[in-house]
Order: structure tokens, then sequence, then C-alpha cells
């Protein structure tokens, strides 16, 4: 299948216009660094797109992994590497916008040191408890940690984390007072949980989702704007009266600054090509994951939207070390 798919995105790349074909770096490989190891949703999102890209472009694109940092320090070489676009990383919603807010002095900051390419995808997250737990809806989860203030416990694979972000949000709206408990990585998390040793978390859904379908989980609610297809009997927070709960976990694509802008144009092109083939949405829906589509300017202005929205709750999260 794959190598059909590459024959035919060879014809589809013969066949495009020369803005499209015109080759970034004279050719050279490029190298789409991912900010986590092998296995994780960053790094399945890097490696569903670059075949597409390769055939779209017309050169290699090879998917290098630079785990560490909590993935921020997979930045600095793209940030520093020759800007002809043949150096690109992903990064997802925490590690470009909320790090930045919850570590001021990391040196860094993506959405200013590196050029926005192109919002590729959409992990979505679902808030559990173990299956043994005798809370079934949000309104028993939340009566519950009301009447024992400081005692319940949720789980998230760390500051910055879709997870993270919306289990602040539900204290905030709801106000709960909770205990954060980080893990490292959203499997080990979820293991707790599975475990009882925690009470709840918001996990994402290529994580979860195969403990609500084995029935060792129980899903409550989901934090986006719609039922998520692989769980459409499970209300959306904002379906139970939760205002503006919304909580994105998106991945997206950077580059080098300065590059061209007819360059970024031709990458953004063809991430959005590649994110529009019928097998990679499959394949990105079997994991509770969407595909997104935009221009570098539209990620931009996501970028500037959320940073709007999530900085004064992060900032009151660290003040008081609810982390």
């Amino acid at each position: 299948m794959i190598t059909r798919r590459l024959l035919q995105g060879a014809a589809l790349t013969l066949a495009a216009p020369a803005s499209l074909r015109a080759q970034a770096g004279g050719g050279r490989p490029i190298r789409m660094l991912v900010g986590s190891a092998a296995g994780g949703s960053q790094d399945m999102t890097a490696r569903l797109i670059a075949p597409g890209m390769s055939t779209r472009l017309g050169q290699n694109v090879v998917v290098e992994n630079r785990g560490g940092g909590g993935g921020m320090l997979v930045f600095d070489p793209v940030m520093r590497a020759i800007p002809d676009g043949t150096a690109v990383t992903t990064g997802n919603m925490g590690t470009i916008i909320i790090n930045s807010i919850a570590e001021p002095d990391f040196p860094i900051k993506p959405m200013r040191d590196l050029a926005p390419v192109s919002l590729v995808a959409d992990v979505m997250t679902v808030l559990v408890v173990p299956a043994d737990r005798p809370w079934r809806s949000v309104d028993e989860l939340v009566a519950a940690a009301r009447a024992r203030p400081g005692e319940l416990s949720w789980a998230h694979p760390g500051i910055g984390s879709s997870p993270w972000l919306a289990a602040l949000l539900l204290d905030k709206d709801a106000g709960l007072s909770t205990i954060s408990v980080p893990f490292r990585g959203g499997a080990p998390a979820v293991m707790e949980l599975l475990a009882g040793r925690i009470d709840y978390c918001f996990a994402t859904t290529p994580t979860a989702l195969p403990h609500i379908r084995s029935g060792k989980l129980r899903a409550l609610a989901a934090p986006t704007p719609e039922r998520l297809s692989v769980l459409p009997e499970v209300s959306t927070m904002v379906e139970l009266g939760y205002r503006d709960f919304l909580v994105s976990g998106w991945f997206a694509v950077l580059t080098t600054p300065g590059t061209p802008p007819e360059t970024i144009t031709r990458l953004n092109r063809a991430i959005n090509a590649a994110t529009a083939d019928t097998d990679v949405i499959a394949a990105f829906a079997r994991e509770g994951m969407a595909t997104l589509h935009s221009t570098a300017e539209e990620f931009a202005a996501r970028g500037a939207a959320e940073r709007e929205k999530w900085e004064p709750i992060v900032l009151a999260a660290t003040r008081n070390r609810s982390l």
C-alpha cells in the first residue's frame, strides 16, 4: 500500500505546478526533527505525513527523533539550520505555546524564534476514571471532589500537555482543590489510573481508548467541540454545561527563521496535501485523532489565540505550584 501511494504521489509531483515542484535546498533531503521518542502520537504524526510530503516535494523527508528537555531541545538545531526549508520540526501545543508560558526563562520561544509552516493534526483527550470507581458522570466526580477538598488526585504526562491543561480548566471552572500527579508520559499516567492509585485524569484518546474499550476505564466526557467519532456515546464538556471547555492537543510543523516565504508555502502545500490523503485521514481517525489544515498565517493566528486563552490559567497554576 505504501509503495503504491509513493508511486501515485510521484506521478502527482511530476504533474504539480512549478511552485510546488521547486525543491528546497537543491533537492537535499528534508530532516523532520521530532521532539519525542519513537512510538508516541507526535512521532506517529510525523511518520504519517512524511511519505506524502516526499512525493509531493520530490525529495526525501527523513524523520529523526530528538527527545529530551520535555520536547523543547528539538527546536535549537532547526533554529540554527540553513534557512532553505531542509530542516523542519514537529511540535505540539504544549511545547510550542504552553511551555514558554510556564518556563519563561527557557531561551527558545518557538513562535518567536521559528517560522510557522502548518497545523497538522489534533489529538483529542477524554476524561476517564477507573471502572471500579462509583462516579458515572462529571457531576458525580465534581461532587466527590468538592466533598473531599485536597484529596482526589489526577494524573498527567507533564506541564504543557493537553491533559494537564484540561484538568487545570476543570479545577478552575468547577472550583475544585485537587492533587496533581505528573508522570513521564501519558501511558505511565494511565497505568497508575488502572492500578487504582489515581482517581481520574484527562488522557489522550490513543492512550485511553484501548482501556475504555476493554471496560477498565470509564469515559465521562470529552473537552472537544463535537463528540468523538470513536466514542460517540460520550458527551462533550460543553454539552454538560461547561461553557467554552475546549482543549486541543494539536501538532504543527515549524522551520528555520528566515526561510523564504515561497519555500514555506511549498512546504505548507505539501503538508496539507499529505493530510488530505484518505489513508492518512483514516490512520489518524483510528487513533482518535483528526487531521488539520491551515496556512502558515492561520497557524500563527491559532498560536496567538491559544496563548491568550491559556496564559492566565497556566500562570496561576505555576504560581500556586499546581503542577
